[in-house]
C-alpha cells in the first residue's frame, strides 16, 4: 500500500461534530534516554495533554532529547507507519503553539525525512509504544530555515516538541479473505491496493434498513474495545452512488476514540469486536449515519444510507 503525508489537523466527517510537516533535513539527537534537557521539564501521564515547563528564551546548539516514560510496546521503524500525540511549545517564550491532545486525534503518518518534522522522526524511530519522548529541537531540525508562522514559531527559534507513541498501525489489513455475500457493493483499489469507489451493481437497489458489519478481510490482531484509540484507513460513500463524501487512503490514516460516541453510531457500535488486520464493509441506515438531518456539507441527505470499506490498522 503506497505510503502517505501526516498533517497536523484533519476533519474527518466520521465525527459527530465538525474535524504541516516541515524541514528539509533531520538531525541526530545527542541525549541518551533518560538523561534530562537541561530548561525542560515535562509531567503527565502518557495519552494526557503534558504540563511542560521551559526556561525561556531556551537555546540548543544540537537537538536534545529525553525518554521521560519509556514504553514496552512495538518499535517504531524509519519509513513505518507511527500513531503520536503531539505537543509543540515556543522555546523563546514557553507557550504550547499546537497539539492534539486537545482534539483526541493523534497525527498518524510515515516516519520518513520530508513526511513528517525532522526532529519528531529522529526522536521517535527505534522508539517503544508506550514511550513519552521529550525534544529541544534546534531551528533546523524543527520546522527548517522558513519557521512555522502558522504555529507562531519563528525561524531562529528553539522548539520543545513532547511526544507519546500511541501506536505502531499496520500498513493495510492483514489476514484471511472471508467469503462476502454476491449482494454486496463491491470494492475497487488501484494498483497500490488502496480504495478508490465502490460499486452497486450486484447489490439490491434498496438498501436492508438495519446495520450491517460485513467481513472483508479477517485480521487475527487485538480486537476493537470500547474506548479503544483505533488507527483506520477507511472509504465512505452514499449508497447506490457514485458519491464518495470522505476517505484516507489518498491521504494518511486515522486515529479516533470508538464506542465514546465521539463518531457516528454505525462505527461505535459495528466496529467493537472486530481485530487488528481485518477489513469490513459497513452498510448504514440514516439512524446510524448522520440521522433525520443528514449532512448537508458532505451533501448527505436524511434519507440516504451509507456504506465504508473500513481497515483496521492498529488498536491501542
Amino acid at each position: 500500500m503506497r505510503r502517505r503525508l501526516a498533517a497536523l489537523t484533519v476533519v474527518p466527517l466520521l465525527l459527530l461534530g465538525a474535524a504541516a510537516c516541515g524541514g528539509d533535513s533531520g538531525g541526530d539527537s545527542d541525549s541518551a534516554a533518560g538523561e534530562t534537557i537541561d530548561g525542560v521539564t515535562v509531567s503527565g501521564e502518557f495519552g494526557s495533554a503534558p504540563e511542560v515547563s521551559v526556561k525561556e528564551p531556551l537555546e540548543v546548539s544540537s537537538t536534545e532529547k529525553q525518554v521521560v516514560i519509556e514504553g514496552e510496546g512495538q518499535t517504531v521503524e524509519e519509513g513505518g507507519i507511527a500513531s503520536l500525540h503531539l505537543q509543540v511549545v515556543s522555546g523563546k517564550t514557553g507557550e504550547k503553539t499546537v497539539g492534539t491532545y486537545e482534539q483526541g486525534t493523534p497525527l498518524t503518518g510515515v516516519m520518513a525525512e520530508g513526511q513528517i518534522f525532522p526532529a519528531v522522526v529522529d526522536g521517535v524511530v527505534g522508539e517503544s509504544v508506550g514511550s513519552r519522548i521529550a525534544l529541544a529541537a534546534t531551528p533546523e531540525d524543527a520546522f527548517g530555515a522558513q519557521g512555522a508562522q502558522q504555529y507562531g514559531i519563528a525561524a531562529d527559534e528553539t522548539v520543545v516538541f513532547v511526544i507519546d507513541v500511541v501506536s505502531v498501525p499496520l500498513d493495510g489489513p492483514e489476514g484471511e479473505k472471508a467469503e462476502v455475500p454476491e449482494e454486496a457493493p463491491d470494492i475497487v483499489e488501484d494498483g497500490d491496493g488502496n480504495v478508490t469507489k465502490l460499486t452497486f451493481d450486484d447489490a439490491p437497489k434498496k438498501p436492508a434498513d438495519k446495520l450491517q458489519v460485513i467481513p472483508v478481510i479477517e485480521g487475527d490482531g487485538e480486537p476493537v474495545e470500547a474506548g479503544d484509540s483505533v488507527t483506520f484507513d477507511y472509504l465512505g460513500q452514499i449508497y447506490g452512488t457514485e458519491t464518495i463524501f470522505d476517505q484516507s487512503y489518498n491521504d494518511a490514516p486515522r486515529t479516533f476514540s470508538v464506542g465514546t460516541g465521539n463518531l457516528i453510531k454505525a462505527w461505535d457500535e459495528g466496529l467493537v469486536g472486530v481485530k487488528t488486520g481485518s477489513r469490513v464493509l459497513i452498510i448504514a441506515p440514516p439512524e446510524y449515519g448522520y440521522g433525520a438531518g443528514g449532512n448537508p456539507q458532505a451533501k448527505i441527505k436524511g434519507t440516504d444510507t451509507l456504506v465504508f470499506v473500513v481497515d483496521i490498522l492498529g488498536v491501542s
